[in-house]
């Protein structure tokens, strides 16, 4: 049993919203003692949440301290907790460190409380933390349990469902097409017969997800002739629009979707990839946070388009018969994950700053130790 974990640390504040792995500093601290209701368990790998940025400029995650909202993969080593048993593999919230005490009765951090219906299946009192069954950790690895089966596969599982039903004759589009939810995304809407028009940040990242997805079409974003791009792509207008990205696409694309159509709001990758992360507003919906503008609004309104934002935690009393339906897809091979793992604790800094640095497809992920 290990006597001391090690841990990354916020050690300096950035400057101009720029992030560099001097902000980070290793620590190594003691392993307080179990009490009743607690568990030890090792971190096997994390996610890399691209709000990471966002929320060291919003002090959520403040100097000396570590970031303990990240989505992570961890083995129970030593329980005192009825709801972990020693060997389980668990999905739970996580420092930048490779050992954490967690509990079931520990509330999420960053989100709100979860659903009665979530509490009683999970076992907790955090949505985020959970078993997964004996079944999944044998078929797949940990970074597709934290890829397909974490939020990124989940939301755009329920994303699509709560769009549909998605029919042949639907056009969708999807933004973000070569990153952790709308790769998978894009492939879910194939899956269902679906004419699927990506968008993504360049001509390369454009053909890998042609090639990779085996989506019909897709666009450079940034491309000056967008929207006449968009309307050759999809000629007969667009039907359903997954929308991770918020900003003035979203505002684009609104104003060309069919009357009666799907609009999906998950996220908004356009304010945190920005060069600058802008001060939140007042206490905003999370309409507003996902690019729902008023000019948007109207345009929905309009249109008469049925829009949905929220986090996918709303469904999670559903998460089973979402793994099941996911492992199907993934072992007939109509569903591949897609994966950006870097090896090595000491490279999570390295990570994070590269999360906002280059190109990647895909959830971009940290192993901590071999599976």
């Amino acid at each position: 049993m290990p006597k001391t974990f090690r841990q990354w640390i916020l050690a300096k504040p950035m400057k101009n919203d720029e992030l560099t792995p001097k902000q980070f500093a290793l620590r190594d601290l003691p392993i307080p003692e179990l009490t009743c209701g607690q568990a030890l368990v090792r971190v096997k790998l994390v996610n890399i949440h691209s709000a990471t940025r966002s929320r060291i400029a919003s002090g959520m995650t403040k100097l000396g301290e570590t970031d303990r909202s990240n989505y992570a993969c961890a083995e129970v080593i030593e329980s005192r907790d009825a709801t972990f048993k020693e060997g389980d593999v668990i999905a739970c919230q996580a420092g930048w460190q490779d050992y954490q005490i967690i509990s079931s009765s520990d509330a999420s951090v960053g989100y709100g409380e979860p659903g009665e219906l979530v509490k009683a299946l999970n076992g907790t009192n955090s949505q985020w933390n959970y078993v997964f069954r004996p079944a999944m950790v044998k078929m797949w690895k940990p970074e597709v349990l934290m890829e397909m089966f974490g939020t990124s596969g989940m939301t755009a599982y329920f994303g699509m469902r709560e769009c549909g039903p998605l029919m042949p004759k639907d056009c969708v589009a999807v933004a973000g097409a070569t990153g952790s939810v709308g790769s998978i995304a894009a492939q879910l809407a194939k899956i269902a017969g679906c004419h699927v028009v990506g968008f993504a940040g360049g001509p390369d990242r454009c053909k890998w997800a042609l090639n990779e997805l085996k989506i019909d079409a897709c666009i450079d974003y940034r491309a000056r002739n967008f929207k006449e791009q968009l309307k050759a792509a999809a000629p007969g207008g667009i039907d359903v629009y997954s929308d991770g990205i918020g900003g003035d696409l979203t505002k684009t694309v609104a104003a060309i979707m069919n009357q009666h159509g799907r609009l999906l709001s998950y996220g908004s990758a356009a304010a945190f990839y920005a060069d600058r992360i802008d001060a939140p507003m007042q206490r905003p919906t999370l309409r507003r946070m996902f690019g729902i503008s008023d000019e948007v609004e109207t345009i929905l309104k309009k249109r008469n388009i049925k829009s949905e934002a929220w986090i996918v935690d709303a469904f999670y009393h559903e998460r089973l018969k979402a793994e099941d339906d996911l492992s199907r897809h993934l072992r007939s091979g109509a569903l591949k994950p897609i994966n950006n793992v870097v090896e090595g604790f000491d490279n999570l800094p390295n990570a994070v700053v590269g999360l906002y640095k280059s190109a990647r497809s895909g959830k971009l992920q940290v192993r901590f130790e071999l599976s």
